[in-house]
């Protein structure tokens, strides 16, 4: 195993999603005075990786961020379709995506995810019986696997979490409850009430 902190990391904000639910994009909502995905680029830039994307929508102008934007080889084929596209653009070993819409996680939990990955396994974070695929460090070594579920019509991010980790190429990172709440997704308006959590580890 090579010790992570000599390992480049790669980081991305998924946000490509139609955010059919929210009703608008939710890179643009407010959380805290700002925009969600510099908040979310702001967690990732704090892990310091050796590069950093937005997996986003083509058209969508994402303001002046200084972080070059990925679009998807495959339109409309999800966040599995973002992800293959950064796995097939990075040049670090790994890849740590975070979806736009957690306005909850925190820099703690992301580096102590990506502090379990090895030198070709990533980390799966599971929560109640399932992965937590939007938060999590995918291996490069997964590209070709992930191109080949897309061009088969299989886009189930969840099943090539549970294939790499079966093949021993992502390793689970059991969520504590105490760290739960970081996985929230923000889908509608009126939740926005269910991300002031009183028990939410700080942010260090």
């Amino acid at each position: 195993m090579i010790p992570p902190a000599s390992t480049p990391l790669a980081a991305a904000v998924l946000a490509g999603g139609r955010s059919l639910r929210m009703g608008r994009d939710k890179a643009f909502l407010r959380w805290k005075g700002r925009r969600l995905i510099d908040c979310q680029l702001t967690l990732l830039q704090s892990l310091e990786p050796a590069e950093i994307f937005i997996s986003g929508r083509p058209g969508i102008d994402y303001g002046p961020t200084g972080v070059p934007v990925l679009y998807d080889d495959l339109p409309d084929a999800g966040p599995l379709g973002g992800i293959a596209a950064l796995l097939g653009k990075i040049t670090a070993p790994h890849l740590l995506v975070l979806a736009v819409d957690m306005p909850a996680m925190t820099a703690k939990l992301l580096r102590e995810i990506a502090a379990r990955r090895e030198s070709s396994r990533g980390v799966a974070p599971r929560l109640g019986g399932k992965w937590e695929p939007l938060a999590a460090v995918y291996p490069r070594e997964l590209a070709g696997n992930a191109k080949t579920r897309l061009e088969t019509g299989h886009r189930s991010l969840r099943n090539l979490v549970e294939e790499a980790v079966a093949g021993g190429r992502m390793r689970p990172y059991p969520v504590p409850p105490a760290q739960e709440q970081a996985f929230f997704n923000w889908n509608r308006l009126e939740e926005e009430s269910l991300l002031r959590f009183p028990k939410m580890p700080p942010d260090t």
